[in-house]
C-alpha cells in the first residue's frame, strides 16, 4: 500500500512539474507606486483615493507550459497630514496551459495587504516615504498542488521610495523593499502536509515620469525582483529551486486626469514586459502584463 502511495505521488509531483508557481498582484510593486500617486488638479490634493484596477497577465515559462491570470484589483488610500494608509485586495481567473492541453482552470483570491507610511518633504524637490506592510492570506497555500492567486503566507516589509523633480513637469521616482514570509502549512495533491515558506523578496525600481498640459502624463520604469530563501520541510521535488528567481521588468503608462463636479478622477493605462535571468530551467521566458484602472479622490 506505501508503495503504491509512493508510485501516485511521483506521479502526480510529475503531472504537477509545470505548475508550481504563484503571483499575486497586491504585492506588485508597480501598481502600488502608480495608484498611490496623488491626483493634483487646481481643487488640491485629495484626502481619500479609491482605485479600480482591471489586469491580464500572460507568462510562458521556459518549459513551453503558458499561464493567464486575468482580475481585479481594488485599493483605498488615504492622506492625513505627513501619513497614508492603504489597503489593497485582487481576484484572478488562473488557467494554465501545457502540450497535453489545460492543466488547470480557476478562481482565486489574493491576499490582503494593508501598508502604512509617512512621507518626509526634503525640501521643494525632494521628497522621501517611509512604509511597513502586512499581507495577511485569504486561502490555504495550493502552491504544491496549482498555479496559485495570492501567496497565501503571511508577509511582514518594509518599503523606503522618494521622487525628485527634475523640473516643473519632470520627476525621478525611486524605490526599495523588501518583504519576509512566515513559513506556513501547504499540502500536496494527496494532501501531505509541509512546512513551506516563498522566503524573501527585494524590489528595486527606477522610474521616471512627465507630466505635460494639466491633464496629461506618462511614466516609464524598470524594476529588478530577486526572490530568495525559499525552503520545505520535509523536501518536496524542485520547489526551492522553482521558487527562487532573479526578474527583470519594463513598463509604461499613460495618465490622464480630469474632474467630474468636485471629485478629481484619473485613468491609467499600463503595459509592462518581463522576464527571469535565472533560473532557465524553471523559469519564466516572459511576461506580459496589462492593466487599466480609474482612480477618484474626494
Amino acid at each position: 500500500m506505501k508503495c503504491i502511495k509512493r508510485i501516485s505521488l511521483f506521479l502526480l509531483i510529475l503531472a504537477s512539474c509545470a505548475s508550481l508557481s504563484a503571483i499575486s498582484m497586491v504585492y506588485n510593486f508597480r501598481i502600488a507606486q502608480i495608484t498611490k500617486q496623488p491626483i493634483k488638479l487646481e481643487q488640491g490634493q485629495r484626502n481619500h483615493v479609491v482605485v479600480a484596477l482591471l489586469f491580464d497577465q500572460f507568462r510562458k515559462k521556459y518549459s513551453g507550459a503558458t499561464q493567464n491570470y486575468t482580475g481585479g484589483l481594488s485599493s483605498y488610500i488615504y492622506d492625513f497630514g505627513s501619513y497614508y494608509f492603504r489597503t489593497d485586495g485582487a481576484f484572478a481567473h488562473v488557467k494554465e496551459k501545457r502540450s497535453d492541453g489545460v492543466h488547470f482552470s480557476g478562481t482565486n483570491t489574493d491576499d490582503i495587504l494593508f501598508t502604512f507610511g509617512r512621507n518626509f518633504i526634503l525640501d521643494e524637490r525632494k521628497v522621501i516615504t517611509f512604509s511597513s506592510l502586512l499581507g495577511v492570506p485569504t486561502h490555504r497555500s495550493n502552491r504544491l498542488k496549482h498555479p496559485d492567486f495570492g501567496y497565501g503566507q503571511v508577509g511582514l516589509a518594509f518599503q523606503i521610495d522618494g521622487s525628485y523633480e527634475l523640473n516643473a513637469i519632470s520627476t525621478l521616482l525611486y524605490g526599495a523593499r523588501y518583504i519576509y514570509f512566515v513559513p506556513r502549512r501547504a499540502y500536496d495533491l494527496l494532501d501531505n502536509r509541509y512546512k513551506f515558506t516563498l522566503g524573501n523578496i527585494g524590489d528595486l525600481l527606477l522610474a521616471y515620469k512627465n507630466n505635460w498640459q494639466r491633464q496629461h502624463g506618462i511614466e516609464f520604469g524598470t524594476t529588478l525582483r530577486s526572490r530568495f530563501g525559499a525552503h520545505v520541510r520535509p523536501d518536496f521535488d524542485d520547489i526551492v529551486k522553482r521558487s527562487n528567481y532573479l526578474r527583470s521588468n519594463f513598463y509604461g503608462v499613460y495618465k490622464y486626469k480630469f474632474t467630474l463636479g468636485a471629485t478629481a478622477n484619473r485613468i491609467l493605462l499600463y503595459s509592462g514586459y518581463g522576464f527571469d535571468h535565472k533560473p532557465k530551467k524553471f523559469g519564466q521566458k516572459y511576461i506580459v502584463t496589462l492593466w487599466t484602472s480609474w482612480s477618484v479622490g474626494f
